[in-house]
């Protein structure tokens, strides 16, 4: 069971045969890890550490004059 998870994370595409007998929710989980394992952890997060933040400068907006 071990080798199936960490091989549905790293998304390597090896299996040692037993996916196929495992219970539905088994089936599930090994999904959700191949998902999870796809997006990539350093991206997930990220994705959840982002939020918008409030900013102590303001830029400045100017028409450029051309010709």
């Amino acid at each position: 069971m071990l080798f199936e998870a960490v091989s549905a994370f790293a998304t390597v595409g090896l299996s040692t045969g037993i996916t196929a007998d495992l219970p539905a929710v088994g089936q599930l989980i090994l999904v959700a890890l191949m998902f999870i394992g796809r997006i990539g952890p350093i991206t997930l997060v990220s994705a959840l550490a982002l939020r918008e933040r409030t900013r102590h400068y303001e830029l400045r907006e100017e028409r450029p004059v051309i010709g």
